[in-house]
Parts: structure tokens; C-alpha cells; sequence
């Protein structure tokens, strides 16, 4: 093997194998784009192991939390004020708007049709957090038509274009809040659980983890104009050292609701 394959090869194998420290925190910064009115949600995952925390700055003014567990595969919503606690899989936590679309199924009729996904990796990207990053791309297209009691609405056209700026010797513990509003982007497209499920899946092909920066450009075009809408996502600040680990916990005393809500 010549010494610059073998040098390659050396570093994919660390890269794929790379594990994140323990215990560290991160603050971050989400721009769910949307509303003109729509605040900008700051933030703070503290992780240790397989457990992590996510507070937001309305946590000051008695918003929820969330708690994962699981090494990211289960989500606690904390309602602190009623002392009760949700418990979800994270993905159907994620995709949650989807499913309250296809709740509606009986009334109102989504169809997801012509997908298109493709992805690229677009080399070094720009220091984030101090971190240097790569730079990935999902690249999706689709069609819609919604039918409601005999009305039928066809050729909704959908697009979006994601960005991220990974760390890959440094994958970060999932944020459920990015996950979510993500998701709620793609709109009536959300209802179709196999593109969504095409959508993670390419993403997991291309890196692990939460990404230090996203950029999610999504644009709906229809018989009334286009539509866009662009979410801002980035970690500004990386701490290695341990948390409190009863923070992590959902406390004692606190009962499970079946309630799907919450507030950050």
C-alpha cells in the first residue's frame, strides 16, 4: 500500500471510530426563520454518557425542559411547574408534525410524490467553535397535493437545501429542539413517514451526531407564490468538564403524562 493511502485510510478509520468526551457542554443559538416576530432560541445541551439536558433561555420564564436518555434514542419533556414528565422515542419525537398531520388523515388527504434527494460533501468547511468543521449538503425536491372533502389542491412544489458543519472526531450528543423545528420546516411533506425516513437516513450517512452549524433553506412554490423559509442553527461554545448528574434526571416525585406539549 503507498504511504499517502495508507495515511488516508489511517485517519477515516480514526474519524469513524472518533467518541465524543464524556461530559461537556454546549451552548447554541436556533433562528427558526418563520414569523418576522419569531424569536431566536438560545440554549445550553449538558451531556455525560448516554444522558444530556437541554435548557433554553425561556427556561427563565417557567418553560419546559428536555432530557435524553439512551445515547440520544429516548426524549423527556419536563414540565418543572406541574411536576410531570413526557416520555417519547426520539425520532417519532422529531417527527411529531407529521404525525399530527397524518392524525387528520380521515378529513384531509397529503400525498408526497417526485422525490428527489441527493447529497454532496463539500470539503473543509469554516471554524465553528473553535472546531474545524467538513461541510455537507442534502439536497431534497417533492411534490404535493392535499385533498379536503372534494377539494383537491395538486402540484404544490417543495424544496430544500441543508447545510451542515460537522466535527467528525467530535460528534456531538443530539439536540432534540434542532430536530423538531427541522422537521417542521418541510410542512405538508412532514405527513410522509419514508421521506422523512430518507432524509435521516442520508444524514447519517454523512455524518454523526449534532452538527456544530446548520443552514436549512426550504422553499414551497403554488398557484399563490413562493414561499421561503430559512433556519440558522450553530453551537458558539464548547465546554469539556462534568455536569451535575441529577440534573440529567427526571426528578423524584414527578408523574407521567400522556399530554404531547411543550414549551421552550
Amino acid at each position: 500500500m503507498r504511504p499517502l493511502a495508507a495515511i488516508t485510510l489511517l485517519l477515516a478509520v480514526s474519524a469513524a471510530g472518533a467518541q465524543a468526551p464524556r461530559a461537556y457542554s454546549y451552548d447554541f443559538r436556533l433562528d427558526p426563520g418563520g414569523k418576522k416576530d419569531q424569536e431566536v432560541i438560545h440554549g445550553t445541551v449538558r451531556v455525560s454518557g448516554s444522558r444530556a439536558r437541554v435548557d433554553t433561555d425561556e427556561r427563565d420564564k417557567g418553560g419546559d425542559y428536555l432530557l435524553v436518555a439512551d445515547g440520544g434514542r429516548t426524549v423527556y419533556v419536563v414540565h418543572a411547574d406541574k411536576k410531570t414528565y413526557e416520555q417519547h422515542d426520539a425520532d417519532d419525537f422529531a417527527r411529531v408534525v407529521g404525525t399530527a398531520l397524518r392524525a387528520v388523515g380521515p378529513v384531509v388527504k397529503f400525498s408526497v410524490r417526485d422525490v428527489r434527494l441527493d447529497t454532496a460533501r463539500l470539503g473543509a468547511g469554516a471554524a465553528v467553535a473553535g472546531h474545524r468543521t467538513e461541510r455537507v449538503q442534502v439536497r431534497q425536491h417533492w411534490r404535493t397535493s392535499i385533498r379536503v372533502m372534494g377539494f383537491t389542491k395538486d402540484d404544490m412544489t417543495g424544496s430544500a437545501v441543508s447545510e451542515y458543519w460537522t466535527d467528525p472526531t467530535m460528534p456531538l450528543m443530539r439536540n432534540p429542539l434542532l430536530d423538531i423545528i427541522s422537521t417542521s420546516l418541510l410542512a405538508l411533506a412532514a405527513s410522509d413517514a419514508d421521506f422523512l425516513a430518507q432524509g435521516d437516513a442520508a444524514r447519517a450517512k454523512l455524518f454523526r451526531g449534532s452538527p456544530l452549524r446548520a443552514d436549512i433553506r426550504m422553499t414551497m412554490g403554488g398557484d399563490d407564490g413562493d414561499g421561503d423559509t430559512r433556519l440558522l442553527y450553530e453551537v458558539t461554545s464548547i465546554r469539556l468538564g462534568a455536569v451535575n448528574e441529577a440534573d440529567l434526571e427526571v426528578p423524584k416525585g414527578f408523574r407521567r403524562t400522556s399530554e404531547h406539549s411543550f414549551r421552550m
